[in-house]
């Protein structure tokens, strides 16, 4: 939890309406976001840039100093403060953190008697304080107040992205950062401070995530009609950011008063318990259709363990949180749910329960990217690749398969359509390949594609009639495993096959890349070179068919031998070497290629990804010659290509300037990305 905790304070600060910031202020949004955590800024204090501007009161400032110490946990005991200065008393406002600062010594009253808590802090009283707490007394420093204040500070590096100058007044960001500065300075007695208040800090960092768990509500387990307890600026679902803070029943839901975040998970678990562990009568572990979820819930574990009468054999449905931890779960009547998905493989065992019989077990990739197995009728067929409905009722498990249900229209995911259609807040996607292989889809990724019914194999609405779940027919070609060709043989075992074959098979990948090379050198257009290479990729596939056609004798096993022996293909991907010997021949030749597999690893396909010759190189973008723009794939390969040699680099070592660049583009029609990055010198 610890890790996803600390990834969500990390994208919850991106948020954080500080876009009006000088650019002077370093880390201003980490050190921000890290006030908010531990509640040094309250979420009113850093709802807007104009807030964040607002100068600190002395009394508000004694409120930060205690919230980024020790006695953060304990400020709330001091109940009875008294009469601390003649302008301080149990009814001034952060009259506790004013008693704790100045027992501390961090603040100091006036000789009048007064602390004056309304008046604004200047720089070097709050450098004299943040000195105070990290051990240093006057008498450590050099020279007299405030020159020595501000040199220590500078010294230890507290004022690393602050702006303001002596006498200036301290804003509520200045503030943020001078404390954040403090946490990962060192003491007087050389310890780093934030450690020594039970922070974790290394390498200049504060880790606040412990303290964002502590400071987490929930999970809580909607009921009809649920009424928040906040009014969240920021709404995770299922962990991703949305703009909907509605709840359904049987929601699970987190939230933070601090950091005025709402964390809502739709997900749940349904189907027929299988295991338990690590014992029937205390379980801390269930598995349910093949996956197994953690147990978050004494009221879970106690309705599913044998105490209960629940257990192996019960159909349930678990509602799942944070790490798709079990944290409710429903039974009997309340058990009504279906999963959409592909068969992705189906097996067929040996039982000796009631005797000796086959069981046969279905693995279904269902639309929330979850991989689930379903027991059926031994003597019923679920090919791969098939889309099925998982159903799952107080009776037990259903298996069923559907139709295709097609759809087609504008994607936008800024106003979550598909045509006519609305997207459901928890809309689940996934693309899949007839091999059942698959891959969940977000929104953004398909924004502004224009959808065909071929486009789509599935979409199911919801009772507003909304798209809840969608399945794509490779769509997106992130599926697919990308590469870089190196060579390939056939693999005939005699010297049949005629002319044509054995020419296709002198035309390796170093050869065509060679054309192309040279011919970028001398200026023939990429795309003439290209047109002459796919010509002979047709008619390889032409011949070989030809070949087939023509011959209907006992030659034909001859023929067969050769073409349907297939090939061997050897490619890089990323900075390894593959090589996968098939029983199809497909059109690569060189360059980028996109293989698909089988869930059992099994190559399914092969396509030669189209190249383009790149004049400008951007960190998400490429433009051509004739100035069309390919995005490049988030997990684009980059590789130097040197004498039929590909080395893999990254993208920050190459440009336009020095390197011949050829992209190699996929064809899907929610891809067209560069997949594929060959680089060679142009010296």
């Amino acid at each position: 939890m610890k890790k996803r905790l600390l990834s969500l304070l990390l994208a919850v600060c991106i948020l954080v309406p500080i876009l009006a910031l000088p650019a002077t202020a370093v880390n201003s949004n980490v050190a921000i976001q890290t006030a908010r955590t531990m509640d040094i800024l309250t979420a009113p204090m850093a709802q807007s840039p104009e807030a964040l501007a607002a100068n600190v009161t002395r009394g508000e400032f004694a409120r930060m100093l205690t919230m980024a110490s020790s006695y953060r946990s304990t400020v709330n005991e001091q109940t009875l403060v008294g009469s601390l200065f003649t302008d301080v008393n149990s009814a001034t406002p952060y009259a506790p953190y004013i008693r704790i600062a100045v027992q501390q010594g961090w603040m100091t009253g006036y000789t009048d008697g007064t602390f004056r808590p309304d008046d604004a802090v200047t720089l070097e009283a709050a450098c004299a304080s943040a000195l105070r707490m990290l051990g240093f007394a006057p008498a450590d420093l050099v020279g007299a107040f405030p020159a020595a204040q501000l040199n220590k500070s500078t010294e230890l590096g507290l004022r690393e992205g602050l702006a303001r100058t002596q006498g200036q007044p301290m804003t509520r960001s200045d503030c943020a950062v001078l404390l954040y500065n403090t946490l990962t300075a060192t003491t007087k007695s050389g310890s780093t401070y934030g450690n020594t208040i039970g922070l974790s800090v290394s390498d200049g960092q504060v880790d606040t995530s412990e303290i964002l768990a502590a400071s987490l509500k929930g999970p809580f387990v909607a009921a009809a009609g649920e009424v928040l307890p906040i009014s969240p600026s920021t709404v995770y679902r299922n962990d991703k950011l949305s703009d909907s803070a509605e709840l359904a029943i049987n929601d699970v839901y987190y939230y933070s008063e601090n950091l005025n975040t709402l964390w809502i998970y739709t997900t749940k678990a349904s189907g027929r318990i299988t295991s338990v562990s690590p014992n029937a009568a205390a379980p801390t572990s269930v598995t349910v259709a093949g996956v197994t979820y953690q147990i978050g819930s004494t009221d879970v574990a106690y309705r599913i363990s044998s105490l209960s009468g629940g257990g192996v054999g019960q159909v349930v449905t678990l509602l799942l949180g944070m790490e798709d931890i079990a944290v409710g779960i429903l039974t009997g009547e309340e058990v009504d749910l279906s999963y959409y998905g592909v068969v992705q493989s189906s097996n067929r065992s040996l039982i000796v329960d009631d005797g000796a019989d086959v069981m046969q077990t279905v693995r279904v990739l269902c639309t929330d990217g979850t991989v689930r197995s379903v027991r059926v009728d031994k003597n019923l067929n679920y090919p791969t690749g098939w889309l099925v409905s998982i159903t799952s009722t107080p009776e037990g498990e259903q298996l069923k398969a559907i139709g295709e249900k097609a759809v087609s229209g504008h994607f936008s995911a800024a106003d979550r359509t598909l045509g006519d259609y609305r997207l459901a807040n928890n809309v689940e996607i996934l693309d899949t390949t007839p091999d059942g292989s698959g891959e969940t889809v977000r929104l953004e990724r398909l924004d502004g594609v224009d959808l065909s019914k071929s486009d789509i194999r599935y979409y199911e609405l919801n009772d507003r009639g909304e798209i809840a779940r969608l399945v794509l027919d490779d769509v997106t070609g992130d599926v697919w495993t990308y590469g870089c060709l190196t060579s390939w043989s056939l693999n005939k075992s005699d010297g049949t096959g005629g002319t044509i074959l054995d020419d296709l098979t002198s035309l390796q990948p170093s050869d065509v890349l060679m054309q192309m090379a040279s011919g970028l050198l001398t200026g023939s257009l990429l795309d003439d070179i290209w047109s002459e290479v796919t010509g002979n990729t047709g008619r390889w596939t032409s011949a070989l068919l030809r070949l087939l056609a023509n011959n209907t004798s006992g030659f034909l096993s001859n023929i067969l031998g050769t073409v349907a022996g297939g090939a061997s293909y050897t490619y890089m991907t990323g900075s390894s070497a593959t090589t996968s010997t098939t029983n199809v021949l497909y059109p690569v030749l060189t360059g980028g290629i996109g293989v698909r597999y089988e869930v059992n690893g099994a190559v399914r396909g092969m396509v030669q990804l189209q190249p383009i010759l790149i004049q400008d190189l951007g960190a998400a973008s490429v433009t051509t010659s004739t100035g069309a723009r390919y995005e490049t794939a988030d997990d684009m390969q980059v590789y130097l290509w040197h004498m039929g040699v590909y080395y893999p680099t990254l993208l920050p070592t190459i440009n336009s300037e020095d390197y011949f660049l050829i992209g190699w583009v996929d064809s899907c029609t929610a891809g067209h990305q560069v997949r594929v990055l060959t680089a060679l010198r142009k010296d």
